[in-house]
């Protein structure tokens, strides 16, 4: 009982450390920016109702929507509160699953916490976009969260909570699901001496598996059905791959496809010097699972930039390289902890370089081309895996002393010293004055533009904040994929207002749009023209002032 409650304590330590500290967290950054429009016109169907992303909704497969707003209006907790919540305990899942997996290879308690804590530093995936700890709170971040404890449960033979875990990780997003569960399967047929522990846990994925079917036809609003096999016409394929290139294999740097390589070869490396220490399920994750993100890439190139299968742009099957990505990390630790215990420093030192290369979002192979900016990222790397290193060769076989778990502590501050801030606190602060003066003076269906913002995600950001539709702005091109009558609309706006930038001539050509205010920075202040709200950031003009202003509207910095 003391061993659990001392496991949990540190669990909930490291994840309160990074969920504040490094990596941290965001809201209406990114994905959320989509998610939360979404949501709230499923509270107020009445709000958003003009709005592109708010009726186009992406959450007919999930639960993410029916956990967040039972939270939301079961417990009162607003939005932001019921996903900080579901982010939380998924940020606690993926410490667990990881120190589950370490336990399962025979790393002691304190060991297992290390490890566990070093891992989720995070890593970014250079090529789909996607992050080992999301910072946000979206579908697959919780699904893959789940799946990750889900294997670290069976690795420790609990193959029904593992089953519990991974089947709410179906319900959350059954493309990261899907390796797990087949992997399961396919263990099931071939290999017999697995078929007693695995067996519960099948017969939990045939339940969870009838309730996502279920779930799927109660969720309101869906734009539309694409038939499975469908091909992109060349028109949709060109806009897919301006858009969003990183689901294109094709488009991705060979650089990041050399890393995925170089990083599986170390992973499967790694599990081979710690293969006698794993148990028979563990040894089908470490190398199954990582197989199955690898391959993930010929799929997708095949399906999708061969063949131009549409359901693939959707379902981003290059996502499975989370797998390789995690399960590669938590080997090449492991194998360094074993170097150590044997005083073999500088190896242990080698094997600690690949997760904490990953932490700094650097691909494998880049740290061996020396250019701008390569040089700090290796100090770094270098000397966090040489602190690593020295320190686990300090206890040698002995149990971990306590103090080695500074080890992630400081790795923590290194890299949120060294990795770049992405949100502006004072202009984040303006853009939600603004909201708020919108909504209290405008009506709810008002339609804005800015034209101005270019790929800035100020207008994503004042469309969850303000509950009012923003006609176009480039973060919610992210749906392009999704939907043909979205990415339709979508281009066909994004040209016409967006596209060839900013001018006083352009926003006047584009006043007979059905748009009621425009949102300018105070550097295209427009003469002669009093904006009906001001701030540091901002100014938004009636569109009726500018339809009725005399002659032709000219900046004010051009007079």
């Amino acid at each position: 009982m003391r061993r659990v409650l001392a496991r949990l304590l540190g669990v909930a330590a490291f994840t309160w450390l990074e969920f504040v500290v490094f990596p941290g967290h965001t809201y209406l950054q990114a994905g959320t920016q989509l998610t939360v429009p979404m949501l709230e016109r499923l509270v107020n169907p009445g709000f958003l109702s003009r709005d592109l992303v708010a009726t186009h909704p992406t959450l007919e497969y999930t639960v993410y929507d029916e956990v967040t707003l039972f939270l939301h209006e079961g417990a009162g907790l607003s939005l932001k509160d019921a996903l900080t919540a579901q982010q939380i305990a998924s940020r606690a899942a993926l410490i667990l699953g990881v120190l589950l997996l370490a336990l399962s290879a025979g790393m002691s308690e304190s060991l297992a916490l290390l490890i566990a804590a070093c891992v989720n530093l995070g890593a970014t995936l250079a090529g789909p976009h996607v992050m080992l700890v999301e910072t946000e709170c979206v579908p697959a971040a919780v699904a893959w969260a789940l799946i990750l404890l889900a294997t670290g449960l069976l690795a420790r033979a609990k193959p029904l909570l593992a089953g519990l875990a991974g089947g709410l990780a179906l319900l959350y997003e059954p493309v990261i699901a899907a390796p797990f569960w087949l992997i399961l399967i396919v263990a099931l047929i071939v290999d017999r001496p697995l078929r007693r522990l695995l067996r519960p846990s099948l017969t939990i994925l045939a339940i969870f598996a009838l309730l996502l079917a279920n779930l799927s036809q109660l969720q309101p609003g869906i734009a539309e059905q694409q038939t499975l096999f469908q091909r992109l016409t060349p028109e949709y394929t060109a806009l897919q791959q301006f858009r969003t290139p990183y689901e294109w294999v094709s488009l991705w740097s060979p650089g990041a496809l050399w890393s995925y390589l170089a990083l599986w070869i170390c992973g499967i490396w790694a599990t081979a010097r710690i293969w006698p220490a794993l148990n028979r399920q563990a040894r089908w994750l470490f190398v199954a699972l990582p197989a199955c993100g690898i391959l993930s890439l010929p799929l997708s190139y095949l399906l999708l930039d061969h063949l131009r299968w549409s359901f693939v742009s959707r379902v981003q099957p290059a996502r499975w390289l989370l797998f390789p990505l995690c399960l590669s990390s938590i080997a090449c630790w492991i194998a360094g902890v074993h170097a150590a215990r044997k005083r073999k420093v500088l190896e242990s030192a080698l094997w600690f370089v690949v997760p904490f290369a990953l932490a700094m979002h650097a691909e494998v192979l880049e740290l061996l081309r020396p250019k701008a900016g390569v040089l700090e990222k290796l100090g770094i790397v270098l000397l966090l895996a040489c602190i690593a290193g020295l320190v686990l060769r300090s206890t040698g076989n002995r149990r971990l002393r306590p103090i080695s778990l500074v080890v992630p502590v400081i790795a923590m501050g290194l890299l949120s010293i060294a990795m770049p801030r992405k949100a502006s606190d004072p202009k984040r602060q303006h853009l939600a004055a603004l909201a708020g003066w919108v909504e209290r003076n405008t009506w709810g269906s008002s339609m804005f533009l800015f034209p101005d913002a270019g790929t800035s995600g100020d207008p994503g950001l004042f469309r969850a904040l303000s509950q009012r539709p923003v006609w176009v702005d480039w973060n919610s091109g992210a749906l392009v994929p999704c939907f043909e009558s979205f990415a339709a609309a979508w281009w066909d706006r994004w040209q016409q207002t967006m596209q060839p930038g900013y001018s006083p001539q352009r926003l006047q050509a584009n006043l007979a749009l059905p748009i009621d205010y425009y949102v300018l920075s105070p550097a295209n202040r427009l003469a002669g023209i009093e904006p009906v709200f001001t701030n540091e950031d901002f100014l938004i003009y009636d569109a009726n002032d500018l339809r009725n202003a005399k002659g032709t509207l000219r900046s004010a910095a051009g007079n």
